[in-house]
This record gives C-alpha cells, sequence and structure tokens, in this order.
C-alpha cells in the first residue's frame, strides 16, 4: 500500500470517527429528549398526584421485574454456554492425551524396530558370509 493511499485511509478512518461521535450525541439528545418528555408528560397529565405516584410505582415495579427476569435468563445461558465450553474442553483434552498416548507408543515401536533391523542386518551379513564361505569349501571339494 502506497503512502498516499495510507494517508488517505486514515483521514477517511478520522472522518468516520467524527460521524459515529456526532451520531452518538445525536442519539444521547434524543433519548433525553424522550425521557424527559415521558416524565413531564407523567407529571403534567390530569391525574390527581395520587394516581400519577401509582403509575410511576407500578411501572418501576414491572421495570425492576423484567430486568431481574432478564437477569435470570442470561445467567441461565451463562451457565450452560460454560457447561457446553467445559465439556469441549475435556473432551479435546482427552483426544490429546489419546494422540500423545498414541504418539509414545509409535515411538517406542519404532525404536524397538530400529534395533532389531539392526540385528536382522547383521545376521544377514553373518548368513551372507557363511553362504560364501561355505560356497568356496564346495568349489574345493
Amino acid at each position: 500500500m502506497s503512502l498516499s493511499k495510507k494517508i488517505q485511509a486514515k483521514r477517511q478512518e478520522k472522518i468516520r470517527a467524527e460521524k459515529l461521535k456526532k451520531a452518538k450525541t445525536a442519539a444521547a439528545g434524543v433519548a433525553a429528549g424522550v425521557a424527559a418528555g415521558a416524565v413531564g408528560g407523567i407529571l403534567l397529565a390530569p391525574k390527581s398526584g395520587k394516581e400519577t405516584r401509582e403509575d410511576i410505582k407500578n411501572a418501576s415495579k414491572q421495570a425492576v421485574d423484567a430486568v431481574s427476569d432478564k437477569a435470570t435468563g442470561a445467567k441461565a445461558k451463562a451457565g450452560d454456554v460454560l457447561s457446553s465450553q467445559k465439556e469441549k474442553f475435556n473432551d479435546s483434552k482427552a483426544k490429546i492425551k489419546e494422540y500423545l498416548d498414541a504418539k509414545k507408543a509409535v515411538d517406542e515401536a519404532c525404536e524397538e524396530c530400529d534395533v532389531n533391523s539392526e540385528e536382522v542386518v547383521e545376521a544377514l551379513e553373518e548368513a551372507a558370509v557363511a553362504l560364501e564361505e561355505a560356497s568356496e569349501e564346495q568349489k574345493e571339494v
């Protein structure tokens, strides 16, 4: 990537960050306005103060219950995910152990094969020498 492209990419990134910041500020302002309007509407509604306080009390209870239900659901889901991840971890751990045990067995077998192959080569060389000697004795006779 050329230097000019890098500079242009940085500028574009900076512009996007500024736009995002402005959007967040505008969204926060809208949310604050909606909240102020809702509070003002409740307080200035043609209900008596007692009814308005009762409505606020009920709305806050409903909000607390909703948050509690969501938290309970999230906790249960987190527990399920954790259990699943633990199970996957243990399965992976078992597979790795099996692999390492198999690799160790193969390595040991290979070492044993190397020793046995050397013995076989020596025995074959001795047999070749013995055959050669026997062949020479046969020629002499």
